[in-house]
């Protein structure tokens, strides 16, 4: 049974004050609370909570994480989360504070639609859909985008890049120009020059050599009629199984076009000699 407190008209004086005052309450033991807590200015008795465990109601709300640690090896950066500016004509939004560097890190506009946001339980992220199915996923109802840019805040020239994608194909634009295009059939279109593969370390001039030795046309049809290509070129079965090096090709091609023009240079002298000797005979 609880025994009797007994009230002097100094303590009662002494209660009234400090309950008028508000003045603040250090507790220096833990804090249990069976039940949903109200913080804030503008909380009352009787306050909904609904499914809400702890609730920040008034018209300027922070919270605050505060690191005393005075360690040189202990991290001692402040946080804060901040909901909407506490000025006229303000943001309304959700921010995390980097209070030791003075930096909004995260900040999410209110408005903004459906999973603007959302990071499944592989990490992989979805912009616009909460169903992303690659590292990035990004769904938009009108061409969806994303930005590259280069702002010239160091020193830099400023530049940015943009990639789309819509029912027409895929585009990459500088400064808002397209520079390359690719359309639903795989067709590509560039504004620029394509540059395909690495250079080439040698270029097929040594066909036009005194000493390079030209294949007999005798002997290279009969290396065609059993190979059923070029010599020195790949076979359709090769380029199925390993690809096509565009820069060798490329090299390929012109040793070919400068064979056929000694072939043909050599075919016209001897058309010129068998000219001149029926002309020689007449």
């Amino acid at each position: 049974m609880f025994g009797a407190m007994r009230l002097t008209a100094g303590c009662l004086a002494g209660l009234l004050l400090v309950q008028g005052a508000q003045a603040d309450q250090q507790i220096l033991d833990d804090l249990v609370v069976d039940g949903s807590a109200c913080v804030g200015t503008d909380c009352v008795n009787g306050e909904v909570f609904d499914f809400d465990t702890v609730k920040l109601k008034e018209n300027n709300l922070r919270l605050l994480f505060q690191d005393t640690s005075n360690s040189p090896s202990f991290p001692t950066r402040d946080w804060r989360l901040v909901a909407n500016d506490s000025n006229s004509g303000g943001r309304d939004h959700f921010t995390i504070e980097d209070v030791t560097g003075g930096n909004e890190i995260l900040t999410l506009i209110g408005g903004a639609p459906q999973y603007s946001l959302f990071v499944n339980n592989a990490g992989k992220v979805g912009l616009g859909t909460d169903a992303p199915q690659r590292n990035l996923h990004l769904v938009s109802g009108n061409t969806a985008a994303i930005r590259l840019e280069q702002d010239g805040s160091q020193g830099f020239p400023g530049v940015a890049w943009d990639i789309s994608a819509n029912e027409d194909g895929l585009r990459i634009a500088r400064d808002g120009a397209d520079l390359l295009g690719i359309d639903n059939n795989g067709n590509v279109t560039i504004s620029g020059n394509l540059v395909a593969g690495t250079p080439a370390s040698t270029f097929p001039d040594y066909v036009f050599a005194a000493d390079y030795r030209l294949m007999p046309l005798p002997q290279l049809q009969q290396y065609i009629a059993r190979e059923g290509h070029l010599p020195g070129i790949p076979a359709a079965a090769e380029v199925g199984a390993n690809g096509l090096n565009m820069t060798q090709f490329q090299v390929q091609l012109l040793e070919k076009v400068e064979e056929l023009t000694l072939y043909t240079l050599r075919q016209q002298a001897q058309i010129d000699a068998l000219k001149a000797r029926l002309e020689a005979r007449q």
